[in-house]
């Protein structure tokens, strides 16, 4: 080794972390109209984005803003590696049961299933709205198989992909999230309103069981006959509300999010004009020259009580540190060795 190169080594071995670049940091106000979510697709690879130059831009994006949940529609290449057949079958099956009224599946429906009635029951739609009728079962399977490209067309192969998940908001006890953006030699700092972690969701599956449940129950049905609406008794009893245990705040929170409806939002790809105007107006602060000043609301000596391991003094009170100055030295040593030393020489009467 040169000299140079071992006078080199010795000055980065002298600084163990260096600064390499410097930033001004600001932060974006709040805005009440616009919400800010992250997006975290757990099954796609980072090099496979959702985005129309890998031919997989989402064709459909919802929310159901009480319960928090989302779903994210994102399209199949149906002419490579796919099950046809399959793809009929999950179709009809999806086509089907939201026919007579299914609008969501799994933990976004609360679990619920729309059951269609039947129209052979007498009274079932006296003084009442008109129920779903489920569609009748039809022997067309193969020729949506042998004309593909046209049963794709009419809505009866399955060509989307769903991805699904639950917006998780700050709540004031966990950490606060904070997206970044750079501009030059600027850090613009912008608050998440939540994060929301997308799995494969299976509403497929889910609507076949379905339908192989009305199935089911419309051959009960042919066998034993429909029965008829009978009039019966009942006894009105006073239901206690706001119940506080964790059954009854589940079942309140799944019946809530059954009845709450999906609200559509447009999608954007992000190489379209439309995201870039968004990320240049939201994600950095317009105004620099104008920007407040951040002021730290504690001392030295406050900060260092806050971040000191709790001890107890008199009465159970926390001991407070000593009033130093910024740049008093703190010398610390360990007498743990001297104490040692000192128990061994103590002489030990049995």
């Amino acid at each position: 080794m040169s000299d140079s190169a071992a006078a080199a080594a010795a000055a980065g071995a002298d600084d163990d972390d260096p600064v390499v670049a410097e930033y001004d940091v600001y932060i974006t106000p709040d805005m009440e109209q616009q919400q800010l979510y992250v997006l975290q697709y757990l099954n796609r690879p980072p090099d496979l984005p959702f985005t129309k130059a890998t031919d997989s831009q989402p064709t459909e994006l919802r929310i159901k803003k009480q319960s928090g949940f989302i779903e994210v529609d994102v399209p199949i290449d149906i002419h490579q590696h796919y099950n046809r057949t399959a793809g009929v079958q999950w179709g009809e099956a999806m086509r089907k049961t939201k026919g007579f009224g299914q609008k969501a599946f799994g933990i976004a429906s609360g679990f619920e299933r729309t059951m269609p009635r039947s129209t052979n029951r007498p009274g079932a739609n006296d003084g009442a709205p008109p129920a779903p009728i489920a569609p009748e079962d039809d022997d067309n399977m193969e020729e949506y198989v042998t004309n593909f490209d046209d049963a794709n067309e009419k809505g009866h192969v399955l060509n989307t992909q769903t991805f699904g998940g639950q917006i998780m908001q700050d709540d004031g006890k966990g950490p606060s999230y904070m997206l970044g953006t750079f501009r030059d030699e600027q850090l613009h700092l912008t608050r998440l309103d939540g994060v929301v972690q997308l799995r494969t969701q299976f509403h497929h599956l889910d609507a076949a069981a379905q339908l192989e449940a009305v199935h089911r129950r419309r051959e009960k049905e042919a066998q034993e006959g429909a029965k008829p609406a009978e009039p019966k008794a009942f006894l009105p009893t006073v239901k206690k509300t706001g119940g506080d245990t964790a059954a009854e705040l589940t079942q309140s929170f799944m019946k809530s999010t059954n009845l709450e409806t999906w609200n559509k939002l447009q999608y954007s790809d992000e190489n379209s004009d439309v995201a870039f105007d968004t990320y240049n107006e939201r994600l950095f602060l317009p105004d620099i020259a104008a920007a407040p000043k951040l002021h730290s609301s504690q001392t030295n000596s406050s900060f260092l009580d806050a971040i000191s391991a709790p001890s107890s003094g008199k009465g159970g009170k926390k001991k407070t540190t000593s009033r130093r100055g910024a740049d008093d030295l703190i010398d610390i040593s360990d007498d743990s060795e001297e104490e040692e030393d000192a128990v061994e020489k103590q002489p030990v009467t049995l």
